[in-house]
């Protein structure tokens, strides 16, 4: 409790609220909702739900959806719920507590513990008396969860695949049911039961290949289908479980590394479950995949009506393809230049997809029946992300947000209509609906005649004069900042903070620069990004020119902030023409992309060769830290998985051997994604409170 009270007053001090805007506390008082999840025989889901960083899970049931609270934690511990799985009828809930461990085996633990923290699998009963009285039971160590086909028994992933008896059930578990379920060479990962529940799909990954293997639970056999030299993936059961579909890619060589910004080809094979042999029904174009692979959950699904359906880039844009599972040419099911995010099938063998297929800077829902047009279902203006199917195929559960209203759990009929939102069901009373800006959305052309994207928040009419300004840059790279409340926890964050800093008199022009996601495969693999040429910066330099330009900026008072690959854009900046860009926040940006070539992090992933590596440096923000004079508050937590807390320390010391006004806010023990409220106050009232003394007069 006393480091509570210091960082209070620690806030207080440094970025106290003053009289005139909103406050960043009311902007973030509303629960922030998680995707939700649903029953295969029941219409339930189920949600994690974060308020002020304590999370909890809530249930809700057809057909009038009354939200109920399942568990009590009561702490901002940074503890985050995860892979949550309900059983088939809806009964109890399976899920994840605690961040996975690092190199040296310690799991995540932000408060700093002295005790330490556990990443482990706990079940709920979702039927229970309302209000968490219903305590969750722990079934053991553990970073993934399924049901047994019967609810009976659990499959937990954790160094292998174990099988553990429902504490919630009084019932015997199968006799199949063992500790070590799998123990094969490689890192393998359970998939899916079988139709009739007696085997176990799974992929056994051995680093640079990886099998598909069934095992046969009560006779304790593998089988694997069609072994080769490749990277074998994303398997699905036929419904009548006698085969199996699956992608396959090229192995990897010596000395080869992934890179995000590739593009390759990809093939769908069906093979026999009972021989193990299988056959090519499908070879895409040479650029049709790898994104698509990488960050689509199951980009291969086979449908209840017997088509198998694929998530492909072969147009240029992410869509979904249906394919017969004997071979033959692929049918567009989602159409359009813009891009699907997220997917599910209905019982009817309907894709419910969102995308921004009707305005490239929201999120939609649609469905496309077999042989159908899709079918737009959700309204203008809104958020609409995540969409779910329900059992009986008559609701449709997702997330819905705008401008003005946050992220909350949404239901509507399967054959669209007025959104319900049943999550949370009232605002705060201290939250600003009415006090909100609406983004403008705007494209810039940079020098390169590249096009990007941006939203603007201009400040209310009352602020007169000139006014500062700030270019707010993203992570990812592959992310896309909407004008609303963004379904990241992350970037929600960011538009509160975006809406917080415009009540106070900034103009922010949030940026989707080139090598985000949202505007099609070449914006996403645009040239010499990156690494290899920081191609990206120009949409940068594209925002100041536009910021500069208008009547309300002073342009002598323009910033810049971002986090991760925004940190990165924010040093590039200053080092570059700290003649242009007054001051900034970096929080955990990279600094020196020679050392992501080294690996260890996610910062690392761009498969840069040897001969690559001199262009890395030039392209990296300490290359040019000569000519950084613009004062920089770094901000970095010490556990951050996804960018070395090495590449602050670096910059930092190289700007204070040369006499830089460098600020730092260090937070021991937090992750790259800030997992505690009390974190992400300090960073944004940090924030304010430096660009306020810096760009403000």
């Amino acid at each position: 409790m006393k480091q509570w009270r210091g960082w209070v007053l620690a806030g207080a001090l440094i970025g106290a609220p003053a009289a005139q805007g909103m406050e960043i506390a009311d902007l973030l008082g509303a629960p922030q909702p998680d995707a939700p999840v649903a029953a295969a025989q029941a219409p339930v889901i189920a949600w994690v739900a974060n308020e002020r960083a304590v999370r909890n899970l809530w249930v809700a049931r057809a057909p009038d959806f009354a939200p109920r609270r399942l568990t009590r934690y009561d702490q901002d511990d940074g503890q985050v719920l995860s892979s949550l799985a309900l059983s088939a009828d809806g009964r109890a809930l399976a899920y994840v507590r605690g961040g996975g461990p690092d190199a040296a085996g310690n799991a995540s633990n932000p408060v700093g513990d002295p005790d330490g923290a556990e990443q482990a699998v706990w079940v709920v009963a979702t039927d229970g008396a309302a209000d968490g009285a219903v305590a969750p039971q722990r079934v053991g160590a553990g970073r993934g969860v399924m049901f047994a086909p019967g609810g009976d028994a659990l499959i937990v992933q954790g160094k292998g695949v174990s099988c553990q008896a429902n504490p919630l059930t009084q019932a015997k578990a199968p006799a199949w049911c063992v500790e070590g379920l799998l123990k094969t060479r490689g890192a393998s990962s359970a998939v899916a039961f079988s139709p009739d529940g007696g085997r176990l799909l799974f992929v056994s990954n051995r680093g640079d290949h990886s099998f598909i293997g069934v095992l046969d639970l009560a006779a304790r056999e593998v089988r694997w289908i069609a072994p080769d030299f490749n990277n074998d993936s994303a398997p699905a059961w036929s419904p009548d479980g006698k085969r199996i579909a699956f992608l396959r890619t090229a192995g990897t060589r010596p000395g080869q590394a992934f890179d995000l910004t590739a593009a390759n080809p990809f093939e769908v094979w069906v093979g026999d479950a009972d021989s193990g042999q299988a056959r090519r029904v499908f070879r895409s174009s040479d650029s049709a995949g790898g994104y698509a692979q990488f960050a689509v959950t199951e980009p291969l699904r086979w449908s209840r009506d017997g088509r198998l359906l694929f998530a492909s880039e072969q147009s240029g844009w992410l869509q979904w393809y249906a394919l017969s599972p004997e071979g033959g040419a692929p049918v567009a099911v989602s159409r359009g230049e813009c891009e699907v995010e997220t997917a599910a099938l209905s019982d009817t063998g309907t894709l419910v997809y969102s995308a921004n297929c009707d305005d490239i800077e929201r999120r939609q829902v649609y469905s496309a029946a077999a042989g159908a047009a899709p079918k737009r279902l959700s309204g203008d203006g809104q958020i609409a992300t995540d969409p779910l199917p329900l059992a009986g195929a008559q609701w449709i559960a997702f997330r819905h947000a705008d401008a003005r209203r946050p992220t909350a759990i949404a239901v509507m009929p399967a054959t669209g209509g007025e959104p319900r939102r049943i999550f949370p069901a009232r605002l705060p009373d201290a939250f600003p609906l009415q006090s909100l800006v609406e983004p403008k959305t705007i494209t810039l052309r940079a020098a390169d005649g590249v096009i990007s994207h941006a939203t603007v928040f201009l400040p209310p009419a009352s602020f007169e004069g000139k006014r500062p300004a700030l270019v707010y840059v993203h992570g990812g790279p592959i992310r896309q900042m909407l004008p609303g409340w963004h379904y990241s926890s992350y970037y929600y964050n960011d538009y509160a903070s975006n809406q917080w800093l415009a009540s106070r008199g900034f103009v922010v022009l949030a940026l989707n620069f080139r090598a985000g996601t949202g505007y099609g495969q070449a914006f996403r693999r645009a040239a010499r990004q990156g690494p290899r040429g920081a191609s990206e910066y120009q949409d940068v330099l594209a925002a100041h020119k536009h910021l500069a330009g208008l009547e309300q900026v002073d342009a002598r008072r323009i910033g810049i902030y971002g986090g991760s690959y925004g940190g990165y854009l924010t040093a590039q900046a200053l080092s570059r023409n700290s003649d242009l860009f007054a001051a900034g926040v970096d929080r955990h940006g990279v600094h020196d992309w020679r050392e992501s070539a080294k690996g260890g992090d996610n910062s690392g992933l761009w498969g840069l060769k040897p001969d690559e590596l001199e262009l890395a440096g030039q392209s990296s923000p300490v290359a040019q830290v000569q000519g950084w004079r613009s004062p920089v508050l770094f901000v970095h937590g010490d556990d951050d998985r996804a960018v070395k807390f090495s590449q602050s320390i670096d910059l930092v010391e190289r700007l204070r051997a040369q006499g830089a006004a460098v600020e730092t806010l260090v937070v021991p023990d937090e992750d790259h994604f800030f997992l505690r409220y009390a974190t992400w106050m300090r960073v944004h009232r940090s924030t304010m409170d430096f660009f306020e003394r810096q760009l403000t007069p």
